[in-house]
């Protein structure tokens, strides 16, 4: 039984991807800074992983002691550690790209045979810094003595679960046109490509869910979803131009998540078509739920 490392296992892919890895028959470790956390839903409705865990290993990615040994005896390492809506002083830099380093450093150490690590699609051209920090792990993992596996989503479903609480007040913003197009896939349809993916040698894997969407199309569906008729407000680029630097000086943690999703938003991210499960009946079913 091929064994596993599953880090970010307590975030919303991590757990679709521990299930999944399970299910296909691997021996699953999980790295994490809470095994109590095992044992609760996830956010967005990702499962509760407890039954699904095979090893728990408590450490945490920017304390590189407390790693030692986690890859040990490990035929491949997963990673989707990241920092998304978590308050705290914890830079991207510190989480995205040292906290990954330390991870990297010990799957060396240990000869695990593949890593395989969750990025952003067009990370490289995003000023986030948010991406910016993924994309400099990326460069570094591609150098690594590691051989390596990169996916790259455009997005989550989840994270536009944020155009559905705005449908269910009664108006969606949208930046730029609305116009843009993109084509976000749900967290366990990801899951499935990673545990295809995993054989893969030095590869990247650019990954969209089954339908493209424009902006205002997403704001629809999270109407439909809601009963409500449409109302939009586009907000246009240069605005946001205008008020992303007073941000940067009152919140730079939030400016760089609104750099991430404003950039998102004005350009379209499209990839190659993944999975089965459709925005439409993901926004429906979060809408049922209160």
């Amino acid at each position: 039984m091929k064994k596993i490392l599953v880090a970010g296992a307590t975030g919303y892919l991590g757990r679709f991807t521990v299930r999944a890895m399970k299910e296909a028959g691997y021996y699953v470790r999980v790295l994490v800074r809470s095994r109590e956390k095992l044992s609760r839903p996830g956010p967005f409705d990702s499962p509760v992983i407890s039954e699904f865990v095979d090893e728990v290993f408590v450490g945490d990615v920017t304390d590189e002691a407390s790693l030692v040994d986690v890859c040990e005896g490990v035929d491949y390492v997963f990673s989707s550690v990241g920092i998304t809506r978590q308050k705290g002083p914890l830079t991207f830099d510190d989480v995205d790209f040292l906290g990954n380093i330390h991870l990297l450093k010990e799957a060396e150490r240990c000869g695990v045979a593949r890593f395989m690590y969750i990025n952003v699609y067009g990370a490289e051209h995003c000023p986030s810094a948010l991406t910016q920090a993924k994309h400099k792990f990326v460069q570094e993992l591609k150098k690594s003595a590691v051989p390596w596996v990169v996916v790259n989503p455009t997005g989550y479903f989840s994270d536009l679960t944020e155009v559905l609480d705005m449908a269910k007040k009664g108006r969606a913003y949208l930046l730029g046109s609305g116009r843009n197009k993109m084509n976000p896939i749900h967290g366990a349809d990801l899951a499935a490509v990673c545990v295809d993916a995993l054989d893969q040698e030095n590869a990247v894997l650019d990954v969209g869910g089954p339908d493209v969407y424009t902006y205002r199309e997403i704001a629809d569906l999270a109407f439909d979803a809601v009963g409500k008729r449409p109302k939009r407000t586009i907000l246009p680029k240069w605005l946001g131009g205008a008020v992303l630097p007073l941000l940067r000086v009152v919140n730079r943690r939030q400016y760089d998540l609104v750099v991430f999703f404003f950039y998102m938003m004005t350009h379209d991210v499209v990839a190659e078509r993944y999975g089965s499960r459709h925005l439409g009946a993901y926004f429906l079913e979060e809408s049922s739920i209160e």
